[in-house]
């Protein structure tokens, strides 16, 4: 399972880091990509001709016709970025700037970095907008953790070992993942929150500037264990991104156990072990491994227990809800209320 490879891309990552504080999300190449998004919309500030700030973002409507703003799609960092040689009282004003511009009548959400050099001030500028702010959890390992799996309780490490032993770990395109995953989603009935169109091309740039692995857990065909399954059965695919700083746990997918398909069921280790080659990736390019957040009780209990990432942080979340969509919210609220009353009355 151990990998030594060092991507060639960090050099060039780290000369455009030393502008501007960028993840991997927020660097030119993306934003290139993110501009064919639909409602994709960019605000910028400059200074003497110079750009020295920008606040990327899609627009889009639900279906009662009210406007939300967020990061762009498939961007799991966002939130504006300043240049990094300004002062502070500068990077403040710039950030205020950029603020102003967004459009009132819409709904906002973005998710921010909190290891900014000035996340203090992004934090500010978003109060004096209006933002309201949570936060998301993520759990990241540093590269001097030692042997990966030693973090992993006996029994987690026996069902990764054997796990390695029935399934191959191997590279796949993007086209590959992008069909998995586009498969595994209708399997369960469920739509993608972003368009599967502009999945491939982000994936497919990231492999070619270095920055990024797709990765397949398949089912070995010689293995006795495995009977009745198709060569090389795909059980599960992810693919991880990094910049100088960071390789994030960006996208995963699993396969859908049917009984109509005639295949073997899937590997129920199979995601686990792609996560501990992408741990073990990370820490020979010297990165801190990042999950890329947790948003459900299942991915923190992967991540904690069973994967035994230990060092929490906490994403900055800044939403700021328009008039409209307040009142749509409080009247819905109290229609639910209403209407759990009379079920209640109904019953007794």
């Amino acid at each position: 399972m151990g990998v030594d490879v060092m991507s060639p891309s960090l050099l060039a990552q780290g000369s455009e880091r030393g502008k501007f504080d960028l993840s991997v999300f927020h660097q030119s190449w993306w934003q290139q990509i993110a501009q064919g998004f639909p409602g994709y919309r960019e605000l910028k500030v400059m200074r003497d001709g110079r750009l020295v700030g920008r606040l990327p973002f899609v627009l889009r409507r639900n279906r009662l016709g009210l406007a939300f703003g967020q990061d762009p799609y498939w961007t799991h960092l966002g939130g504006p970025v300043v240049e990094e040689d300004l002062g502070g009282l500068e990077k403040a004003n710039v950030l205020r700037e950029l603020l102003k511009q967004l459009p009132r009548r819409a709904s906002f959400t973005f998710i921010c970095d909190p290891t900014l050099s000035y996340a203090d001030l992004v934090r500010s500028a978003f109060f004096e907008a209006g933002f309201e702010h949570s936060s998301q959890i993520t759990y990241i390992r540093l590269p001097d953790g030692g042997d990966v799996l030693n973090d992993r309780k006996r029994k987690h490490r026996g069902h990764i070992k054997r796990a390695a032993k029935c399934l191959s770990c191997v590279d796949i395109t993007a086209r590959e993942f992008v069909m998995h995953f586009g498969e595994n989603l209708r399997a369960r009935g469920k739509q993608s929150y972003a368009p599967l169109n502009m999945l491939m091309p982000l994936i497919q740039q990231a492999l070619d500037r270095g920055c990024a692995r797709v990765v397949a857990a398949k089912q070995n065909p010689d293995d006795a264990s495995v009977e009745g399954s198709s060569p090389m059965l795909c059980d599960a695919a992810i693919v991880y991104i990094w910049d100088d700083r960071r390789c994030y746990y960006w996208l995963s997918t699993h396969r859908v156990a049917s009984e109509n398909d005639g295949k073997r069921a899937p590997h129920p280790d199979a995601i686990k072990l792609l996560m501990v080659n992408a741990m073990e990736h990370a820490q020979a390019m010297n990165l801190t491994f990042d999950a890329d957040g947790v948003v459900t009780p299942g991915a923190d209990h992967l991540y904690r227990k069973i994967l035994g990432l230990k060092i929490e942080e906490r994403r900055d979340i800044f939403r700021r809800i328009n008039t409209t969509e307040r009142i749509y919210q409080s009247s819905r609220l109290r229609f639910m209320q209403w209407r759990s009353e009379r079920l209640a009355l109904s019953s007794t």
